[in-house]
């Protein structure tokens, strides 16, 4: 071991490891603290280029020993962190769409605190199954109409009264349970709007960095966050958030398209698979 490892090794194992939920998954503190950076790294990038990243997040604490309120809450350090980077990554390169985030911030503000007040108010007997059947009916979805997310119309539309109702009520679900909430907002500016999926990402890491900071201060007044597993996952996040709006700015529409399409395909097979499996055995 190096030296700056045998330094920082009990510094990890008495203040890392206890905090990531009391419990060893991997039986090293190193590894533990290296799984959550990798999630960290394959979540940022996952929700910068398409969404669906806190279907692996979410579980991994959960796993760790947090609760599931608390997990719910604790990833949205990380996400702040994610589409802080990623929405820096798309300015510095000229996909801007400002406009657009200024006029749909206000509903998605507005709705996630709601969320995030309801969400804070439910106990983890309640809100472990309700994460379930959340993320089995976006699975159903996503399986039988990913089009919707896939193929947006020839040319950009203007917002209409619709418009900003939608975006409440995805403001609501991002605010009450993070997971999965790439997806209706990728529906709403690519499929709704017409905007291509570069410049609908922007857009989007621009809403969610706006309502995650709405929602942070509630769940952390709630005491509804672990800060050193979040911090630890949000380092992994900001890595991945710049890589993703990297990649997707190099490739271009196509390379998001591919990957929305692989995200429906892991995530449906993910939520689905419980299910398949009880009828199979």
């Amino acid at each position: 071991m190096s030296s700056s490892a045998a330094l920082l090794s009990p510094l990890v194992a008495t203040f890392v490891a206890p905090n990531l939920g009391g419990l060893s998954l991997l039986g090293n503190p190193w590894l533990d603290v290296g799984l959550v950076l990798l999630a960290g790294l394959f979540m940022g990038l996952i929700n910068s280029m398409a969404g669906g990243g806190s279907f692996l997040s979410i579980p991994l604490l959960v796993a760790l020993g947090l609760p599931a309120g608390t997990a719910n809450g604790s990833i949205r350090v990380a996400i702040a962190a994610q589409n802080g980077v990623a929405l820096a990554t798309f300015h510095r390169k000229g996909v801007r769409a400002h406009a657009l985030s200024a006029r749909l911030i206000a509903p998605v503000l507005a709705g996630a605190l709601v969320g995030s007040l309801l969400a804070t108010r439910l106990d983890d007997a309640l809100f472990r199954p309700l994460i379930g059947v959340v993320l089995l009916v976006w699975a159903v979805v996503l399986i039988i109409k990913p089009d919707r997310f896939l193929n947006p119309p020839d040319e950009a539309r203007e917002p209409v009264p619709l418009t900003y109702a939608l975006a409440g009520v995805i403001g609501v679900y991002g605010g009450f349970l993070q997971a999965g909430v790439g997806f209706p907002l990728i529906a709403l500016l690519s499929g709704h709007l017409g905007y291509d999926l570069v410049k609908a990402n922007s857009v989007k890491v621009t809403l969610m960095l706006g309502y995650t900071l709405i929602a942070l201060p509630v769940f952390a007044f709630a005491g509804q966050i672990a800060w050193i597993p979040a911090g630890v996952l949000a380092a992994g996040n900001m890595a991945g958030g710049w890589l993703g709006a990297r990649w997707q700015l190099a490739k271009g529409s196509a390379v998001v398209r591919w990957f929305v399409l692989v995200m429906v395909i892991i995530a449906g097979g993910l939520m689905l698979w419980p299910m398949i499996a009880a009828r199979l055995g």
